[in-house]
């Protein structure tokens, strides 16, 4: 007798692969919002409420606050890269930073939105779910934005240009140009940011969102030391995007050829150099003065009371025109 053998292995659940792409990206973004957050604030921060500048002296408060945010930025920064690597999705990094910006932007506007109602007193409670109904709708429009196939599909092609990824694009050729381009680049960010400091455009203080429905005096720190953090990140920012033009294709294919057009040229020697500069400066010289003694020529034989082409001295107007008027 036959008997039907019942299997016991579990189906598996196809998921969409948009929504995969949606909800790590969304979650790799929180990451990076977190772990700005907490270098540029949250470690600040702490360090400012334990009040160790009181206990101990602030230069050397300060220089124990550096050592432990800088181990933790590159702890954070190699935590975020072990996890890209482990979720290789097309996309998926590009969609961690515009989703990372998208929700340090949402954040941002919420807080705004209940700041600027909180002066009409409608109480704790209606600001709290003013302030949770337009973060959750915000994030809900930016999950759906995520879900959307075209969306992946945009993603996709902006990774694939690079901007995401430390590997460069056929590194061995263009190298003379292509260092020369971002040693420009980063020359006009180092006189911005010059500018700033010398015009003390940012302020000298912490950034700190006030946020009422939690209390009076409770606030959210956003970032410490703008005059200093600002800066910083402009020039993090600005190294990065530097590094990544010369290492976009369409871009880098024409330093590259740049370059080769350059080795074609053939370069003179100094000797024929100044023997050259000299030839030119010496007819500029000899064509200057035969055009100066020809136009006094002409001015002279055309204002000629024989020939009376000319019926004023230009030379005459001229000085006339220099004196100065008699008011």
């Amino acid at each position: 007798m036959a008997v039907a053998e019942t299997s016991t292995t579990p189906e598996t659940i196809t998921r969409n692969p948009q929504q995969q792409l949606a909800l790590r990206s969304l979650l790799a973004a929180l990451y990076l919002v977190f772990s700005f957050w907490l270098v540029f604030s949250g470690l600040p921060t702490l360090w400012r409420e334990l009040r160790l500048a009181t206990v101990m002296h602030e230069f050397l408060a300060e220089a124990l606050l550096l050592v432990v945010t800088v181990p933790t930025a590159v702890a954070l920064l190699f935590g975020a890269r072990y996890l890209l690597n482990q979720n290789s999705e097309r996309g998926l990094r590009a969609g961690a930073v515009l989703a990372a910006l998208a929700l340090y932007g949402i954040l941002l506007l919420a807080l705004l939105v209940v700041n600027l109602m909180h002066p009409q007193g409608m109480g704790a409670g209606v600001e709290a779910g003013i302030f949770v109904v337009i973060l959750g709708g915000l994030l809900y429009g930016l999950y759906y934005l995520y879900t959307l196939p075209v969306w992946g599909i945009l993603l996709g092609r902006f990774e694939d240009n690079g901007w995401f990824d430390v590997a460069g694009f056929k590194p061995n050729q263009g190298v003379r140009v292509r260092r020369g381009t971002v040693i420009g680049i980063l020359t006009l960010v180092v006189c911005g940011l010059y500018v700033l400091v010398q015009h003390h455009t940012l302020a000298n203080a912490n950034w700190d969102i006030p946020v009422p429905f939690l209390g009076e005096g409770l606030v959210l720190p956003m970032m410490y030391q703008v005059n200093i953090t600002v800066l910083l990140v402009i020039a993090a920012v600005s190294a990065w995007l530097a590094w990544r033009i010369v290492n976009w294709p369409t871009f880098a294919d024409f330093l590259i050829a740049t370059e080769a057009e350059l080795n074609k040229v053939s370069w003179t020697t100094r000797k024929r150099l100044l023997q050259d500069t000299v030839v030119v400066l010496v007819t500029v010289v000899l064509f200057t003065v035969f055009l100066f003694a020809v136009d006094i020529l002409w001015v002279y034989v055309l204002s000629n009371p024989w020939v009376k082409v000319l019926h004023t001295n230009p030379m005459e107007e001229r000085q006339k025109q220099n004196q100065p008027t008699a008011w």
